[in-house]
This record gives structure tokens, C-alpha cells and sequence, in this order.
């Protein structure tokens, strides 16, 4: 199968650097998509001091090391590229 290339990422609402994790929508060339969370590495830790747990799960998250554009569109594009984009298919949520 071959890789999907990506056409655009959007965070979505826009990112707050400063949060830590954003919803990011990403279009694919050709049609389609997915919108799934993206975060740094230290909100799991937040997550289970907020949640009171010395464990945490939830859907997939991508996780940069920062919010930046071009660190999140390196990921997602690394994501596109690996095994035909099975990373990509896997981490889709769409909003409904």
C-alpha cells in the first residue's frame, strides 16, 4: 500500500504552547483524513496528578517533543511514511 501524503495539519482550535496538548486535524492529498490529540511528553505525568492515579489511558496521543509546526508536521509526516501510513490509520478519530 502505498504511503498517504499529507496535504495540511491544523491545529485545532489553535495550539496553546503553553497547554501542552492540542487537538491536530490532518488532510490527507487525494481526500480523507484524521483528527486525533497530539501532546508533549509531560502531560501524562499532569493527566494522572489532575486524575489523582498513579496510571493514565486514553485514545492514541502523538507525542513531540514541542507544539511547534514544524516538530508536529515531522511527526505527522513520519507517521504518513511508516509502514504505508498504518500509524496514520491507526491514530484516526475523526470529530462527528
Amino acid at each position: 500500500m502505498p504511503a498517504p501524503q499529507v496535504a495540511s495539519i491544523d491545529f485545532a482550535p489553535p495550539a496553546d504552547v503553553s497547554s501542552g496538548d492540542c487537538e491536530l486535524s490532518v488532510a490527507l492529498e487525494g481526500g480523507g483524513g484524521s483528527t486525533f490529540r497530539v501532546a508533549t511528553f509531560d502531560r501524562a505525568e499532569a493527566w494522572m496528578d489532575s486524575a489523582q492515579s498513579k496510571a493514565w489511558w486514553s485514545e492514541p496521543i502523538l507525542f513531540v517533543a514541542s507544539l511547534d509546526r514544524e516538530t508536529v508536521r515531522a511527526a505527522v509526516d513520519a507517521m504518513a511514511a511508516e509502514m504505508g501510513g498504518y500509524w496514520l490509520r491507526y491514530y484516526h478519530r475523526r470529530k462527528t
